[in-house]
């Protein structure tokens, strides 16, 4: 997929409590489906611009097929057959309209939110655990404490890093980022970098990973 730009309030489903969780909890929200196709993408970038102003919508995705469990349950509760891709938007749990593959456009979707979003944006809905930085903290604690040693360090940030290379917001991402020398920014490759970090430490080149890690613990802690 390409970049989320809704970090905030951007919901990554794949089960069935996940999905009632989340509808269960907000007024608003847009759920998309995402297959692999092309028009997957384009589709994608689309919902994204369009809810970006909307500040009182939830956005969720469902990717298939890891994310069919989800799917289902979707189809299931609101009687809408699925479809990939799919956008189906919802209000206190119900679903009330959806689009279905190539109708994902720029005109009907600014039609589906103006018939059914009201005119006053309301409260922000926040993600709490999308934008924390708490997994990657307490990484970073237990290998410069010595928990974890450097190599399962390296590939439990990386791994990580990567799933969320997508939709982490500029400043959150450049600073997890930073961490190892990626020249590919949001294309993370733990393999590659973890080969890159070995051949540099072992030409004397790089700063021990072990003190970068605790500079970067301790700005992760300045941003709270």
């Amino acid at each position: 997929m390409t970049r989320t730009t809704l970090p905030e309030r951007f919901f990554q489903l794949a089960s069935p409590a996940e999905v009632d969780a989340l509808l269960d909890t907000v007024e608003w929200c847009a759920i998309f489906k995402a297959g692999t196709s092309d028009k997957t993408f384009d589709a994608w970038s689309l919902v994204q611009k369009a809810f970006e102003p909307r500040v009182d919508v939830a956005v969720a995705l469902i990717q298939i097929p890891s994310g069919r469990a989800a799917s289902d349950h979707v189809a299931a509760r609101t009687g809408v057959t699925h479809k990939s891709p799919q956008l189906v938007l919802f209000h206190r749990g119900q679903s009330v309209a959806h689009l279905d593959e190539r109708a994902i456009q720029p005109e009907p979707i600014q039609a589906l939110m103006q018939e059914h979003l009201p005119s006053t944006i309301g409260p922000r809905v926040v993600n709490r655990k999308a934008v924390s930085l708490d997994a990657y903290r307490r990484l970073l604690e237990d290998f410069t404490e010595g928990r974890l040693q450097e190599e399962r360090f390296q590939w439990a940030f990386l791994e990580r890093l990567e799933k969320e290379a997508t939709w982490r917001d500029d400043e959150s991402f450049d600073l997890l980022n930073g961490l190892f020398e990626n020249a590919d920014g949001r294309e993370v490759r733990p393999a590659r970098l973890v080969a890159h970090e070995f051949q540099g430490q072992l030409a004397g080149r790089l700063e021990p990973l072990k003190d970068r890690a605790a500079t970067l613990m301790a700005r992760i802690r300045e941003r709270g």
